[in-house]
């Protein structure tokens, strides 16, 4: 196809002529972000030779339709009215529940906004962040954000990503030097910043922290047998250099983004818990989460000048909003398994039940049973653990508040059933 012209481009930024990466779950259906390198020199703006001579760019699928119809289709735009409500009412996808995925959206919208990869002449609106950081200390010089039109993105899985990263540039197929070249320049940025960034907030500090932790479990669940997916799902949670450039991208995108927003003194919808004090992310995921597509307009109007603001009243209403669609999709998914979320949540889990009977065998073939003492690891999650070598998750019993995660336990099996998924233990 030939390149956008200018109706097409809808006074966007365009960036088509350079190259951009997608790195996703192998499984992904809808990506919505990737990430880009341009020269600082071609934008105009001031280059520090001694600093670095890149910008980083992150891009995240435009949503803005959704949330502007009628502000600049005059008057309701039924179709998009629909969606957003829809969209409100759901609060985010879920992958947890027990009939499948609840996508935020039909299947068919999210195809239409979500980033069309590895199709060539095919361009992609986005939302753009540019971030000039210095490569000798990963100090964040300079950012922006802006409205672009990108080319279709290369698309990776993390483990390609990764084996891309961890090659040498004489064995990367021809095809893919492009590709190895962008993420190893955004790798090099990325990662400075984020360790300048851990080091000096203790917000990303304690996040690092929970991410080990999550780390740590998932490894004994798969040590013992548990899914090996890339994506998350059903306990699953790695961290290869392909996660982490993508996890420091996000978190670039939504500290700068947060950043700009106060230094403009204006309001941004956040859902609970994911404030700045929590190192939480904001208008990076807005195919699966509608605060985040909100986070995004908000972001659009102030810092891009495209559309009216939301004020700090409207921004705490829509939090409130999503708030009561997760706590309704919560009580979906307890429906089947009315306790909420411990070990007995999931004694239909096969993945627990085969562990369980591993344990069991265990135990029965060292002469041990019922108050036998084994080595555990605590999730962070209420008051559960990871039973280390078997990869059963057990509650621990007689504890008050929640154990802090990653925490090396002695414990002692109090109730041991296999069948029914349950494991309790205390504290030696």
């Amino acid at each position: 196809q030939s390149a956008p012209s200018s109706d097409d481009l809808e006074g966007r930024a365009n960036l088509c002529s350079l190259p951009c990466v997608c790195i996703d779950a192998k499984r992904a259906s809808f990506r919505d972000d990737s990430v880009g390198i341009r020269l600082r020199s071609s934008t105009g703006r001031k280059v520090n030779k001694a600093a670095s001579k890149w910008e980083v760019l992150i891009h995240i699928a435009d949503v803005s339709d959704l949330f502007f119809g009628q502000e600049f289709r005059g008057g309701e735009d039924l179709s998009t009215d629909v969606l957003r409500r829809a969209a409100e009412r759901r609060g985010q996808s879920r992958y947890d529940l027990p009939l499948g995925p609840l996508h935020l959206l039909p299947p068919v919208a999210l195809e239409a906004l979500a980033l069309a990869t590895n199709v060539d002449g095919l361009p992609n609106r986005c939302v753009t962040l540019w971030a000039y950081i210095d490569e000798r200390d990963g100090k964040l010089l300079d950012a922006g954000l802006e409205r672009t039109i990108i080319s279709s993105p290369k698309a990776l899985s993390f483990a390609e990503a990764t084996s891309l990263l961890e090659c040498n540039i004489d064995d990367t197929p021809q095809s893919l030097t492009n590709a190895k070249s962008i993420i190893s320049v955004a790798e090099r940025n990325l990662s400075l910043w984020n360790r300048r960034h851990r080091q000096r907030n203790e917000a990303a500090r304690k996040r690092e922290s929970r991410l080990a932790t999550r780390e740590l479990v998932a490894s004994e669940l798969k040590a013992a047998g548990g899914q090996s997916r890339d994506d998350g799902v059903g306990g699953s949670f790695q961290r290869s250099r392909g996660h982490r450039l993508v996890d420091s991208s996000l978190d670039l995108y939504a500290y700068a983004v947060g950043t700009m927003m106060k230094r403009a003194n204006q309001p941004i919808p956040r859902a609970a818990g994911s404030g700045a004090d929590r190192g939480g992310r904001l208008a990076t995921a807005p195919l699966r989460r509608y605060i985040d597509g909100l986070a995004q307009r908000q972001a659009l109007s102030v810092l891009c000048d495209y559309g009216s603001p939301l004020t700090s009243d409207e921004c705490h209403k829509a939090a409130k909003a999503v708030a009561r669609a997760t706590d309704n999709i919560a009580n979906l998914r307890s429906s089947k398994n009315r306790r909420d979320d411990s070990p007995r949540d999931r004694q239909s889990s096969g993945r627990q039940v085969s562990a369980l009977h591993t344990l069991n065998r265990y135990l029965a073939s060292t002469g041990g049973g019922q108050y036998r003492e084994v080595k555990a690891i605590s999730s962070g999650k209420n008051n559960e653990c990871v039973i280390v070598g078997a990869g059963a998750t057990g509650r621990v019993i007689g504890v008050s508040g929640t154990l802090k995660g990653g925490e090396k336990l002695l414990v002692e099996i109090i109730e041991l059933d296999p069948e029914r998924g349950v494991l309790d233990v205390r504290i030696v």
